[in-house]
């Protein structure tokens, strides 16, 4: 139970750090339409939505309390990796610089795993 509460909160916390800079980097970005900068911020906007709510049912002041039966926890691993292999798909066959491809990647992976890690580890400690 530990390594999946320890996991969940880097899932979490980087979640809101990545998120939280997509924003600040959305605008100051002067080359993008406003429809694109709304649609980014919306997904931006689900992803600290999530990460802030599962903060909350890990510090206990969520309505379910309760990690282990929690629906929150196994929807969030899907919807980032979801997320992340549908992004990094569309960004490796993009029209984008090498080094942006490179680094999006990587955070891709990253995030993949800790999900899947998470989502691993609750089903583990969840069938015990």
């Amino acid at each position: 139970m530990n390594r999946l509460v320890s996991f969940l909160w880097v899932l979490a916390a980087s979640t809101l750090l990545v998120w939280i800079t997509r924003i600040y980097n959305l605008f100051k970005d002067n080359e993008i339409s406003n429809g694109e900068r709304i649609w980014r911020l919306l997904v931006a906007a689900i992803f600290l939505l999530a990460a802030i709510t599962v903060i909350k049912v890990l510090v206990g002041s969520w309505r379910d309390r309760n990690i282990l039966n929690s629906l929150l926890v196994p929807a969030f691993c899907i919807w980032t990796v979801t997320f992340w292999l549908v992004r990094s798909v569309g960004i490796l066959i993009a029209d984008h610089e090498a080094d942006f491809k490179i680094v999006h990647a990587c955070i891709a992976i990253v995030f993949i795993l800790l999900a899947l890690i998470v989502n691993r580890l609750k089903t583990i400690v969840s069938n015990i």
